[in-house]
């Protein structure tokens, strides 16, 4: 049995890495100057207990060759996760069927991708990850986590455990991460939401205390928003799997941020439309607004047009964007 991992990008790679050093049959799809380097050179793995190099089995995905024991694990930004998905379903599968009669799994951020997803797979399955896993340079991967690279929640979706659920959490935890299995997974996902609209203050320049105000602003938004649209956001309290133990790092040196962050440090496509974004379609379908989330979209989108880096535009700008949406519906009789 493979686990066909689709995406190189710093969750994709780092997890490839995890299952390689355990010994757990993995192949990497990639792309690009991405998967060339890797064919060539390997990963540049970096760990809190050293940096090494670990050759990984890559292909493209017009290499794939799909066996009735493979599972798939979607490791894309929510952003591509519709191109990838409708490119793989038919891929055949040796013996007879099509990737789409595999179990995936689905590691992505935001709500949407397990909604895309399950247009045209079954058997799917979904994970809330927490990866401090940095790709910013071709090549190399630093996650800055200690004594496991992840923490992972996960399940059937949309709901359930199963024999697939199983293994799966069995295999992560082989691999060195800690891992939770949950029949109640989009609870954890509307969780990982509330903490992910946040990630979009990144890409602003301002003081601390100016980023401490706008992430709880747009976290409370959030946290209104799904409620009234019909969610049940999981608490911390919950978890049954401690982690007490589990250490995010941070080098005072290294400006890195997570994966909205990195996103436009590399110039690719972002996700916010799908974080910030999921907020504000929740919203709108709900006859509700969403001031804060709707100012940090619409800045990130005017960000990624201008081709701009994190900190071109500053967090007053997002300040008063946000205000202003707030000025406007309270200045809108009932």
């Amino acid at each position: 049995m493979t686990y066909v991992i689709l995406g190189a990008g710093a969750l994709g790679t780092s997890l490839a890495a995890q299952f390689t050093e355990a010994g757990i049959a993995t192949l990497l799809i990639g792309r690009g100057a991405q998967l060339e380097h890797l064919r060539r050179e390997g990963l540049l793995y970096q760990r809190p207990g050293g940096t090494y190099r670990v050759a990984l089995n890559v292909a493209a995905i017009g290499e794939l060759r799909l066996t009735p024991a493979d599972t798939l694990v979607l490791a894309v930004k929510a952003q591509d996760v519709e191109e990838l998905s409708a490119e793989l379903a038919h891929i055949p599968v040796e013996g007879g069927g099509f990737a789409s009669d595999l179990p995936v799994l689905t590691l992505q951020n935001g709500l949407e991708a397990e909604r895309i997803v399950a247009r045209r797979f079954p058997r799917l399955y979904a994970a809330v990850v927490r990866v401090p896993a940095i790709y910013t340079r071709t090549g190399t991967v630093r996650v800055l986590a200690e004594p496991q690279f992840a923490s992972l929640t996960l399940g059937r979706y949309p709901a359930g455990k199963d024999e697939v659920t199983a293994r799966l959490t069995a295999d992560l935890v082989r691999a060195g991460a800690l891992v939770e299995e949950r029949a109640d997974i989009r609870r954890w996902k509307a969780q990982k939401l509330l903490h992910n609209v946040r990630n979009v203050v990144e890409l602003f320049a301002g003081s601390p205390e100016d980023a401490a105000r706008a992430g709880d602003a747009l976290a409370a938004e959030a946290k209104s928003v799904l409620r009234a649209a019909g969610h049940d956001p999981a608490a911390e309290a919950e978890r049954r799997v401690s982690l007490e133990g589990w250490r995010i790092l941070r080098d005072p040196d290294d400006p890195g941020g997570q994966s909205t962050w990195q996103s436009f440090t590399r110039g690719a496509r972002s996700e916010v439309d799908f974080l910030n974004g999921e907020i504000v379609l929740q919203a709108r379908l709900h006859g509700l607004a969403a001031p804060w989330n709707l100012a940090a979209q619409r800045l990130a989108a005017e960000l990624a047009a201008r081709g701009g880096a994190p900190g071109d535009i500053g967090l007053d700008r997002l300040l008063q964007l946000a205000q202003s949406e707030e000025a406007a519906l309270s200045a809108v009789p009932c």
